[in-house]
């Protein structure tokens, strides 16, 4: 045990004990050099030795990985040789909701909406990570002040995740040696069997139940066989028998993540959460996820600039301190645009759709709002922009575009499956990664394309941030235009076949090096993407297969009805893909 005053590794003296559990201890904390403070959690005992200390390495490398405003970041952590291991984590003000719950009793239903949603975008983060929490109860959703009044909730200990595609890792837990909490686990886990993020899903609906009731599904059984029983073969008691003042819709949610069979479930965590946000009014479903995880002093150390990114605003190259990650971090202050709230709630939607671990998504890791300034930081690419490949080389061959080609369209698939859209997508957001010869970790071979989101996802989103002389028809001053489809200018609804016009694009432009419509005005360019006049690609590149020119001319199409319905229809016709065997459209 640790006392007050003790200075852990050289770093961090312990300044009071936070709370004792069964693997380990956690203390509040002051980092030494940097005066702020933290939480360090420390293994406690025999609990460092063999198979547990395995454990909370594994703990350690799978919370560092889990970048998102609803998770605890992780900024340290170390196994000192004879010495007890440790994790350092963002200290969270609290409650818990299980402290709110012990002395509210019972939510309202706009409480539960505002918290809800985001811990399940936090959960299907780690899903894709295939990680799955395991231990999903109110003690582990710990809310958190910041100075500006905003307060987030925040998911803490994925100590007991498993790695599900690590096969060739020693499982470190018994099959049936139950590690969860008893009352919130979904029956495939009390009964030892194989679990995926389904039973997270079961969890978080037990945890809704309680919050709307105040009382456990199962809790009322007298005794913990009783309880497990009820579990296992009893069916749920529905919501609304408790609170006859709520309307159905959240007694059907509940009660479908509560259904014994996985498959009968929620798929995922987002499906639970659009479920939530769709059934309850997006207005009334306020996420947490513009909020900072802490200051941006305190996390990263920021570099050389980079360049100007979009709306305005800065790039940076950094480091996140304590991983050793190097990052890409974009600011943006309030002078740099003279929409400030449309150009914030633009970053948002980014940081939002960009929260998908997929190899050619560029991965945002962290956004943030601080006095004079909002943050996105992104994973760092080596290599340069498309539109800097374009400049230097002119324009792409087909062997070299269409395995390009092939890693936009499956971004895209990624990003409709998750109900996102890049329109507005421009070789100005788009790299080329590269091998990194500095990084004896980095054996990449060739090239690979990765994409980042222009934020846009309805006309007002574009057209609250042009720039004035846009507006006016003065000239053509935002690059994205060129790359959205004409019903966005139009003021028209978006969906996939938009970004089959914004994909089609990029594949003539970046095979002919020229853009298939241009103008000195936004109603200049208008007109001629609504005549539809496009020359054939094949001129400027004649090896140019014709099936890949055709599709490109069809994905150009002014009316949405006359393009291609979904990206594995396009990529089959431009034959850059194998495809996936199922239609994309969302």
């Amino acid at each position: 045990m640790l006392s007050a005053g003790d200075i852990l590794d050289n770093r961090y003296e312990i300044l009071a004990p936070l709370a004792e559990g069964g693997m380990g201890a956690v203390y509040r904390a002051r980092r030494t050099l940097l005066g702020d403070e933290v939480a360090v959690k420390v293994v406690l005992g025999d609990h460092g030795e063999g198979a547990a200390r395995d454990r909370f390495l594994r703990e350690s490398r799978i919370a560092a990985s889990l970048r998102h405003p609803s998770i605890v970041s992780i900024f340290d952590f170390d196994m000192p040789p004879g010495a007890q291991p440790y994790l350092v984590m963002e200290l969270l003000s609290g409650p818990s909701l299980r402290q709110e719950l012990d002395s509210r009793g019972r939510m309202d239903l706009d409480d539960v909406l505002r918290i809800m949603p985001g811990i399940c975008e936090a959960l299907q983060l780690a899903h894709s990570h295939e990680v799955v929490h395991r231990d999903i109860k109110p003690a582990n959703i710990v809310s958190h002040q910041y100075h500006g009044g905003q307060r987030a909730y925040k998911l803490v200990d994925f100590g007991i995740a498993n790695l599900r595609q690590s096969a060739e890792e020693t499982r470190l837990t018994g099959t049936h040696q139950f590690l969860g909490t008893v009352t919130y686990a979904s029956p495939e886990h009390l009964t030892g069997q194989e679990v995926d993020g389904r039973a997270d899903v079961y969890s978080l609906s037990a945890v809704l139940f309680e919050m709307l009731t105040g009382k456990l599904p199962f809790s009322d059984r007298g005794d913990f066989l009783a309880t497990v029983s009820a579990q296992l073969a009893g069916p749920a008691p529905r919501v609304r028998t408790l609170r006859p003042d709520l309307p159905e819709w959240i007694d059907d949610v509940v009660a479908k993540g509560l259904a014994k069979e996985p498959n009968d479930r929620w798929s995922s965590a987002a499906d639970l959460g659009a479920a939530l946000l769709r059934a309850g009014g997006a207005a009334n479903a306020t996420t947490t996820s513009a909020t900072p995880a802490a200051g941006l002093a305190a996390i990263y150390d920021v570099g050389e600039r980079l360049g100007t990114g979009r709306l305005g605003s800065d790039v940076f190259r950094g480091t996140h301190r304590a991983l050793g990650h190097p990052v890409a971090i974009r600011l943006l202050r309030p002078g740099s645009h003279p929409n400030w709230t449309a150009a914030k709630e633009r970053f948002l939607r980014e940081a939002k759709a960009l929260q998908i671990p997929h190899e050619s998504i560029i991965h945002v890791r962290d956004y943030g709002e601080e006095p004079g300034l909002v943050y996105l930081v992104t994973d760092y690419i080596h290599g340069p922009s498309v539109r800097q490949l374009l400049q230097h080389a002119g324009r792409f061959e087909w062997p070299r575009l269409r395995p390009l080609l092939s890693h936009l369209v499956d971004a895209a698939r990624v990003l409709h499956r998750r109900k996102s859209l890049l329109t507005g997508l421009s070789p100005e957001i788009m790299r080329v990664r590269l091998a990194d010869p500095s990084n004896p970790d980095d054996s990449e071979d060739g090239e690979h394309l990765l994409i980042s989101t222009a934020g846009i996802w309805s006309a007002q989103d574009l057209l609250a941030t042009l720039n004035e002389k846009t507006v006016r028809g003065v000239s053509l001053e935002d690059v994205e235009l060129r790359y959205v489809a004409p019903e966005l200018l139009t003021g028209g609804a978006l969906e996939v076949r938009s970004d089959i016009f914004t994909i089609g694009v990029l594949a003539y432009e970046m095979a002919t090096g020229r853009t298939p419509f241009d103008g000195r005005s936004m109603p200049e360019l208008l007109g001629r993407m609504l005549s539809g006049a496009v020359e054939d690609p094949r001129r400027a590149a004649p090896e140019l297969p014709e099936a890949a020119a055709a599709a490109m001319m069809r994905a150009l199409r002014p009316a949405q009805a006359d393009r291609f319905a979904d990206v594995r229809e396009f990529a089959v016709a431009m034959t850059v893909t194998a495809a996936t065997g199922r239609s994309e459209t969302p």
